[in-house]
């Protein structure tokens, strides 16, 4: 039996479309790819010994994502920024609501014209008093409007996840300010919850916490229970801060809540924005950001503390 080999004409047309076919393909998944890795913003606030350093460069920063050099560009911040307050409102905070005022009264003359601000409270469930406005003494309209609360339940988780939830939707540079003691009573959600909600969003978190004064007055006579479900609170507030971006404090006096506000919106006005292109593709897991911050001076290398977010679940 006599084989037949094809000629180069019967063999072209085939191998000309199945390579047209795969370039196509591959194509495609470039796109598709491309289409996946969509640039994101890093925020990132440099401290040397608790103070803000302004003036550095994209030369002077360093990006990781999951252990491994990105390149990025230092850009300006988005503007306007979307500023939610979140302020615990409920019976059961009655002793230290002092601490509360005093930190709206402080957003009130620290708070700069031209952002979204927004105003929820919680105590049982989230309610949002004043929806996103640019005029943001009606925050200080509707707080002093509030009377008195109807619930002693602080569900301070539930509040968190579905502030963070609504945020979500709103684009560009978010911010997310939660006043209040951490302590958390009948809450849907757990912690476990709310920390990927946080992951998965792209807001950074200051913790304010309140009642601090109240709670060293009576601390010899905690019980022991006691004293780990106010730690606990504490250390949530922390987590929030820590995971985000953002940063966390705890005032001992009520005349200075409104110096922590001032200090909050500072942070927020000096921010540094590195902008990247993630490596990874959105796999729907949590990939981990570190940044280093430095600036070299006569041939010397000063290192700084870098505050960014933990990573982002994307």
């Amino acid at each position: 039996m006599r084989c037949r080999f094809a000629k180069k004409s019967e063999i072209a047309g085939p191998v000309l479309a199945c390579s047209l076919v795969l370039i196509t393909s591959l194509l495609a998944g470039a796109r598709a790819v491309a289409q996946s890795r969509q640039p994101v913003s890093v925020y990132v606030t440099v401290t040397k010994e608790d103070k803000l350093i302004s003036g550095l460069s994209e030369s002077n920063f360093r990006l990781y994502e999951d252990g491994k050099p990105v390149e990025f560009k230092l850009e300006e911040p988005e503007k306007p920024v979307t500023i939610a307050l979140l302020a615990e409102f409920s019976q059961s905070s009655a002793a230290y609501f002092n601490d509360v005022e005093a930190s709206i009264r402080g957003f009130m003359n620290a708070a700069p014209e031209g952002n979204w601000y927004a105003l929820a409270t919680f105590a049982q469930k989230l309610e949002v008093n004043v929806d996103f406005t640019k005029l943001h003494g009606k925050i200080a309209e509707a707080f002093g409007s509030l009377g008195r609360p109807m619930s002693a339940e602080i569900n301070t988780y539930d509040a968190v996840y579905d502030m963070l939830e609504a945020m979500r939707r709103h684009p560009g540079r978010a911010v997310l300010i939660v006043i209040g003691s951490g302590l958390n009573s009948f809450s849907t959600q757990n912690l476990n919850a709310v920390r990927k909600q946080v992951r998965a969003s792209n807001i950074t978190i200051f913790g304010v916490g309140t009642g601090s004064a109240f709670r060293g007055r009576y601390a010899n006579y905690l019980s022991s229970h006691h004293r780990m479900t106010l730690l606990q609170a504490q250390n949530f507030l922390r987590t929030l801060a820590d995971e985000s971006g953002g940063e966390s404090w705890f005032p001992k006096f009520e005349q200075a809540f409104p110096d922590v506000i001032a200090g909050t919106m500072q942070v927020v006005d000096l921010q540094y924005r590195l902008v990247y292109t993630p490596h990874a593709q959105q796999d729907g897991k949590f990939h981990k950001f570190k940044v280093e911050a430095f600036r070299d001076i006569n041939g010397k290398r000063e290192k700084y503390k870098a505050i960014a977010r933990a990573g982002l679940q994307f």
